[in-house]
């Protein structure tokens, strides 16, 4: 049989197998977590994708007006594209489509590189209260 190219729709999330979360540093833009792509696959970020997310501390969700970094690097970390630098508040919708943050613009990330999350925040973050969601669409060739 011949290798086929697939194409579903996922979200990447807090739960995604190889993500790698952190504790962010108080007042200093921190890298969260980050998503490597899997060999010989592709993530694509369409206009109409979304971004969600939810940052806690030990006792509280962080100031709303916290700086948030969505970006995509090289695998070895040289060059970095920003995908989206907003306020924190911007973020938070996960179900009202009018309020979610959409990409707006197509993005391809290829395998290997990370997908990258950095915030400024006025607490520590606390990996395990921390949740969000990428709608993406994932490309790969079969194996057979």
């Amino acid at each position: 049989m011949a290798k086929k190219v697939v194409e579903e729709k996922i979200q990447i999330t807090q739960n995604t197998p190889d993500i790698v979360q952190a504790v962010s540093v108080a007042a200093t833009l921190t890298e969260i977590f980050k998503y490597p792509i899997p060999d010989n696959s592709e993530i694509i970020l369409e206009p109409t994708d979304f971004i969600a997310m939810y940052l806690y501390g030990a006792a509280a969700e962080i100031a709303a007006k916290s700086r948030v970094v969505v970006a995509v690097t090289d695998p070895y970390g040289r060059r970095e594209r920003v995908i989206a630098d907003a306020e924190y508040q911007q973020f938070k919708e996960f179900q009202d489509s009018l309020k979610k943050y959409y990409v707006g613009t197509r993005v391809i990330i290829p395998a290997n590189f990370l997908l990258k999350v950095k915030a400024n925040t006025d607490i520590v973050t606390v990996v395990a209260s921390t949740r969000h969601t990428f709608s993406a669409k994932l490309v790969y060739e079969t194996l057979d």
